[in-house]
């Protein structure tokens, strides 16, 4: 599963906080998360053109 969203993040988005933990819960278990850090690509190449 991929977000643009940190799990923390997560509560923010979804206006239930027992739904947005109950989805952590049981994604974020036994996920394993790799943060990508870098520029973004959709807005560098829009500068480029």
């Amino acid at each position: 599963m991929t977000s643009q969203f940190d799990p923390p993040d997560w509560y923010k988005s979804l206006q239930d906080a027992v739904i947005a933990e109950s989805i952590l819960n049981r994604i974020v278990a036994g996920a394993e998360i790799i943060a990508l850090d870098g520029p973004n690509m959709r807005r560098h190449l829009a500068d480029t053109r």
